[in-house]
């Protein structure tokens, strides 16, 4: 694991000091963002999926990142909720705590991980990623909105909002395609193969530019968000691999899926709705760093 993390934290820390020295480089980072949602994801997706087989996963898999997800979000209400703190902050949290990164880390760490296994893991970690966005921008928004905004809540922009994500329709395109029976062009896949390899470096070098220090007064609430997410989560995925029936490398991949740190979208949806920003980006710093150390933990407990 610390053989597979180290490159992984060498890019993360090239995209910090970019942004360090260079702060025009948001601009920079926001393009990747926009390049890596709108061609190199849903081109990973399609691939996973063309190379995949139609069975059980397709349902496994997003059920248990759906239960770690709702776990956490219970979680986080019951420690957030009802602590003396304003409500954007407590919304933030709840969104730290719950979603998390799979995909713009994830994804980099199974590959260090389990390199010989690079379809498998993707499959995990696009199904994740699929999930969990979904998720974040449909309960999540409802859930920033509720602590935030305070915008009247309409589950169809919620769910516009989530339809508008290029992954989704990228998934949707694939299964369709592959539940035909038509061949997929040669071309078609070694152009989808040849851009999703280069999801994992941009996705680590966007990660580190986006990660900011600036402490507030509330920066102490990043120890129950690490907690719930770094700790808490994997556990919640763990328990339930088993009744979903996953296990072996998958149920592997998931749990440490679920122990990966705050997702960047929760960030993006934060500010969207005028939850707590500043306090958010340091949890998130906080906890991204954190992980490269409690993912290692989680591998030797798994390989135990």
């Amino acid at each position: 694991m610390i053989a597979a993390t180290l490159p992984l934290a060498a890019i993360a820390l090239l995209g910090a000091l970019l942004r360090h020295f260079n702060p025009a480089m948001e601009q920079t980072r926001q393009a990747i963002n926009k390049l890596v949602l709108y061609v190199l994801l849903p081109a990973l997706v399609f691939r996973t999926v063309m190379e995949s087989r139609l069975d059980d996963l397709f349902l496994q898999i997003p059920l248990v990142a759906a239960t770690g997800v709702l776990g956490c979000l219970a979680l986080g209400f019951l420690v957030f909720h009802f602590l003396p703190i304003p409500g954007p902050t407590k919304g933030a949290m709840m969104l730290g705590a719950a979603f998390g990164n799979v995909t713009y880390l994830g994804l980099p760490v199974l590959l260090g991980v389990f390199p010989g296994q690079v379809e498998q893991v993707s499959e995990v970690s696009v199904l994740f990623e699929i999930t969990k966005s979904s998720l974040n921008l449909t309960l999540g928004a409802m859930i920033a909105i509720g602590y935030g905004s305070q915008e009247p809540i309409t589950l169809r922009n919620t769910l516009f909002e989530a339809l508008k994500l290029p992954p989704i329709w990228a998934l949707a395109v694939s299964i369709a395609w592959k539940a035909s029976g038509i061949p997929c062009p040669a071309l078609v896949l070694d152009t989808a193969s040849i851009l999703a390899v280069t999801v994992s470096g941009l996705m680590m070098l966007s990660l580190g530019m986006a990660l900011r220090f600036k402490p507030t007064r509330l920066m102490a609430l990043a120890v129950p968000v690490a907690i719930i997410k770094l700790a808490v989560s994997p556990l919640i995925v763990f328990a339930a691999t088993g009744p979903v029936g996953l296990g072996g490398l998958y149920g592997t991949a998931a749990v440490l899926e679920g122990a990966m740190p705050s997702q960047l979208l929760s960030f993006i949806i934060a500010g969207k709705f005028k939850l707590d920003e500043e306090t958010l980006a340091f949890v998130i710093m906080v906890d991204t760093i954190l992980a490269f150390v409690t993912l290692s933990v989680v591998r030797s407990v798994l390989a135990g």
